[in-house]
């Protein structure tokens, strides 16, 4: 029998993860839209802000580690980017580097073009 995984399935479908072949994480409810979500989400190593520029709109993908302790909701990238007169950059999609502190200085930050 395998392992049972402590946490919720992101998929919405409860307690129900467990430790499969391979060392993946994967729900056990048979009719889960995506049971290996978990795993997925674990495999995804991006550390930084992913920001997408548009002709009068910016997107934010923030890290994950946003979601701890509801920083999330007062990413300071996000009211950086609101607070412009204009785009940082030309148009496109980027990953944003910056060393993880309490306030980071986004005006200092890395912008590197991402495909």
């Amino acid at each position: 029998m395998s392992a049972k995984v402590a946490g919720r399935c992101p998929m919405g479908c409860g307690e129900t993860l467990f430790l499969g072949a391979g060392g993946y994480v994967t729900c056990s409810l048979d009719v889960c839209p995506r049971p290996d979500a978990a795993t997925d989400i674990l495999a995804d190593g991006e550390a930084h802000h992913i920001v997408k520029i548009e002709t009068k709109a910016f997107a934010v993908q923030h890290p994950l580690r946003e979601r701890l302790d509801g920083e999330l909701f007062d990413c300071s990238l996000h009211g950086w980017l609101t607070a412009l007169s204009g785009p940082p950059k030309v148009l496109g999609t980027y990953r944003v580097r910056t060393p993880i502190t309490a306030r980071p200085n986004w005006s200092a930050a890395i912008w590197e073009a991402t495909p």
